[in-house]
């Protein structure tokens, strides 16, 4: 393959910019910075998934996204393809001729790359470029220079050596699976055989269980027939039961309707036996009723005697009241005539209070407005004191008498106001003496009248003995009687039910007639029976017939349950001899699974084993033909075919010259760019079909003559297709094929 144009959009330096390059070694050369290591990282992270760090550095400043465009043209089928990746998801391939995406996302691009690259799938891409395609710049001879760890870590993973070991780590896992598997099985099988150890007890109960249904069905038939036979007679008892049942109601019926038509023809001669006493009765309850009218006339006056005297009662008291009222009002009165003067005497005392009031508020107010003694009306000092009084003290002892005065009046006034009260109210009861006389005279003339009324109503009940001692004599008759009336009333009702029940009585000696007949016809459907139950109904043998049916149903019941159970038993076991020959079949297949089992466990352990001892065999396979290869291309870069470069088995490199083997850090600095160049071009020629490499800055810390020297071994290096030379100065410019200047 070999790559044909390299398009960057906002990628670090480059704003737009293409690159396009033909087969053969390039030099890129230009100053420093000038963006000419981002071409190699361009490629490198979008064909080989490698970015030494963020996207967001790897994108122009100020720009939201970067792109890189990369054309090449495949080894495979020789046709060209272009590979978009930008910094945000875009990631596809392309086939410009027909214009069709091929690939898209991240999974389908690497199985595309691998297989258009020569790869082999799930190949490193980031190790494969990092180690051998596109060595970082200053590193080119960095991982030779280090210890045999850090090589084995950078080489095992480039040689796929770790992948041995880890296919054999990940068949640890399936061994430990088949075991677990062939355990399982074994412990199948080992439960099928345990079950199978019943098979025989298993047979021998369904043999027995069979024999017993076989059995218990003949049973149940003899016992179903017997039962059907049975049910006949005694259905046929049954009906000649309830027929004699029936008859013997009836004629029950018929006595007691004939003792009733008996008990009618009775109650008639009864009738006219107690038609006199009728009459007698109609007298004595006529004249009862009369005398039970006086004797209640005559309890009302005596309730009206006896309310007449509650209320002469209550009239004592009222006129007592109102004489006890009358007395009082009367001595109330004499204090009625002092009303005015008390009224006169109040009004005088208050008009004082006032005036003692007023005059006291006028010397408080004099008091407030004397200032050092100085009269406050002729604004001089008062000449009217004693001597040593001042004007505050002699109106202070003015306050005193004043109120002491007021003091004297309110008593005062308190002991006739209590006066007065008492006189207004003795006014008030004496305008209610009027009043109270007139009512005395009133109750006086209703006490007259309700006493002549007491006195007439005890005349007219003096007679009501004599009432209540007639109402016990008739009283007495009438129970002597017996209540006929009644009597004859009771006797009319039942013989009222004459015809009834004589038309009953036809009714039930038809249905006599009738069951009679029913009775003869069962009595002739038994005749094949007579041996059984004989000439005519016994209740006897009917309850004979109906115990040997119960008995012959109950037993019925119970072969049926036992044949049932021993039905379901013979039917579980035949399920279990079934399973047992599913489980036989079975068993048959779990043994074999068993052994093919066993058998993949072995073969895994030997593959595992196989691939342990598989990974130091592989390093050493490679070693030797990359050896070879670089040796080769050693010679050819140095032009010096007498010396033998080797790559160890520690991925270490030597140097063979005149018998003697030099190591790596002994080499000369042209040396080991040519030694680390030389090993590095074989490991691309023996892993890969990629014939593209990378050398970025290859010859820093150079001097101009060991430049010109590498420079000359690199012009020397055949069987790749493209070779590109990353370098600030224009020592290779005379040794390529093609310059590009940044």
């Amino acid at each position: 393959m070999h790559i044909s144009r390299v398009e960057l959009e906002n990628i670090k330096s480059h704003v737009s910019s293409t690159f396009e390059f033909t087969r053969g070694t390039t030099a890129i050369t230009g100053d420093n910075g000038a963006g000419k290591t981002t071409i190699i990282e361009a490629i490198a992270w979008t064909l080989f998934d490698l970015l030494e760090y963020k996207k967001e550095d790897f994108v122009r400043r100020g720009a939201k996204k970067g792109s890189v465009r990369i054309t090449f043209e495949s080894g495979l089928d020789e046709r060209e393809y272009v590979v978009f990746r930008d910094s945000g998801a875009g990631f596809n391939v392309t086939d410009p001729r027909l214009q069709v995406r091929i690939a898209d996302k991240k999974e389908e691009v690497f199985r595309f790359l691998w297989q258009h690259l020569g790869l082999e799938p799930g190949t490193d891409l980031r190790s494969l470029f990092r180690q051998a395609i596109g060595v970082p710049q200053g590193t080119f001879t960095a991982i030779f220079l280090e210890g045999s760890t850090e090589r084995k870590t950078a080489f095992d993973r480039l040689l796929k050596v770790e992948e041995y070991r880890q296919a054999a780590e990940k068949l640890r896992d399936t061994s430990k699976y088949l075991d677990r598997a062939a355990a399982d099985i074994r412990e199948e099988i080992a439960r099928a055989e345990g079950e199978l150890k019943r098979a025989e007890f298993v047979e021998q109960e369904h043999k027995k269980y069979h024999e017993q249904v076989q059995n218990l069905a003949g049973e149940v038939g003899i016992l179903a027939k017997r039962i059907a036979e049975k049910s006949v007679i005694v259905e046929k008892l049954d009906e000649i039961e309830r027929i004699e049942t029936a008859s013997e109601n009836v004629k029950a019926e018929q006595k007691r309707v004939a003792e009733a038509i008996e008990n009618v023809k009775r109650a008639h001669k009864e009738i006219e036996s107690l038609k006199p006493k009728v009459v007698e009765q109609a007298a004595l309850i006529e004249e009862r009723v009369a005398l039970r009218e006086k004797i209640a006339a005559a309890k009302a006056l005596e309730d009206q005697i006896k309310n007449l005297g509650e209320r002469l009662t209550r009239l004592r008291g009222s006129y007592k009241t109102n004489s006890d009222e009358l007395r009082v009002a009367e001595e109330k009165a004499k204090l009625a005539a002092d009303v005015k003067g008390l009224e006169k005497q109040d009004s005088d005392i208050i008009q004082r209070i006032a005036s003692l009031r007023a005059r006291l508020e006028t010397d408080e107010k004099f008091q407030s407005q004397i200032n050092d003694g100085v009269c406050p009306v002729l604004s001089e000092k008062c000449l009217n004191l004693k001597p040593g009084e001042t004007l505050e003290a002699f109106v202070s002892s003015q306050f005193s008498d004043i109120k002491s005065k007021i003091a004297a009046f309110e008593h005062e006034k308190t002991t006739v106001g209590a006066d007065l009260i008492a006189a207004r109210d003795a006014e008030r009861v004496a305008a209610t003496i009027a009043g109270l006389r007139k009512r005395e005279v009133e109750l006086k003339e209703e006490g007259t009248r309700l006493k002549s009324e007491l006195e007439e109503l005890a005349k007219r009940t003096s007679r009501l003995p004599d009432f209540e001692s007639q109402l016990s004599r008739i009283d007495a008759q009438l129970n002597a009687l017996g209540d006929p009336r009644s009597r004859t009333k009771v006797l009319e009702s039942e013989t009222a039910r004459e015809r009834e029940l004589r038309e009953s009585l036809t009714k039930i000696e038809s249905n006599l007639e009738r069951l009679e007949v029913e009775r003869l016809v069962l009595i002739e459907a038994l005749d094949e029976f007579h041996d059984i139950i004989g000439d005519k109904y016994d209740r006897a043998v009917h309850a004979a017939q109906k115990k040997e049916l119960n008995d012959a149903e109950k037993q019925h019941a119970e072969t049926r349950a036992t044949y049932n159970l021993a039905k379901t038993r013979e039917e579980e076991f035949a399920k279990e001899l079934e399973r047992f020959v599913e489980l036989r079949k079975s068993l048959q297949k779990e043994f074999k699974e068993k052994e093919r089992l066993e058998n993949v466990s072995e073969a895994t352990v030997f593959i595992r084993d196989t691939l342990k001892e598989a990974a130091p065999r592989v390093a050493r396979n490679y070693v030797y033909h990359v050896s070879k290869e670089a040796n080769l291309t050693f010679r050819e870069i140095t032009g010096r075919g007498e010396r033998t470069l080797k790559w160890m088995e520690d991925y270490s490199i030597r140097l063979e010259e005149d018998g003697y083997e030099r190591p790596f850090q002994s080499f000369s600095g042209g040396e080991q760019m040519a030694g680390a160049l030389a090993v590095r071009l074989a490991l691309l020629k023996q892993l890969t079909d990629i014939r593209i490499a990378f050398f970025d800055e290859p010859t820093t810390n150079m001097d101009a003559e060991r430049r010109e020297n590498f420079a000359l071994a690199v012009s020397r290096i055949s069987h790749f297709d493209q070779l590109f030379v990353i370098s600030h100065d224009d020592t290779f410019d005379n040794y390529v094929d093609n310059v590009i200047t940044l």
